[in-house]
């Protein structure tokens, strides 16, 4: 069964580690944005989004991540 991510981080440096582990495991539609304060233009999120199998790698990975399926 396929799956739709939609998460979101403060982490960089873990919102690129989940980015690469979704492309290597396989994962389709796969996207990681910015979000930033309309007003100040300084960073607030990122935003990983992709589809993959219910038993992917990557989402496992999540669950141990810093992300959260709402914007912080």
């Amino acid at each position: 069964m396929k799956v739709n991510v939609d998460v979101y981080t403060t982490d960089v440096d873990a919102g690129i580690a989940a980015f690469r582990k979704a492309l290597e495991s396989g994962a389709t539609d796969v996207q990681l944005r910015s979000n930033e304060d309309w007003e100040s233009k300084q960073f607030e999120s990122l935003n990983l989004m992709f589809e993959a199998d219910h038993k992917s790698e990557a989402l496992n990975e999540l669950d141990d991540g810093p992300f959260t399926k709402d914007r912080p």
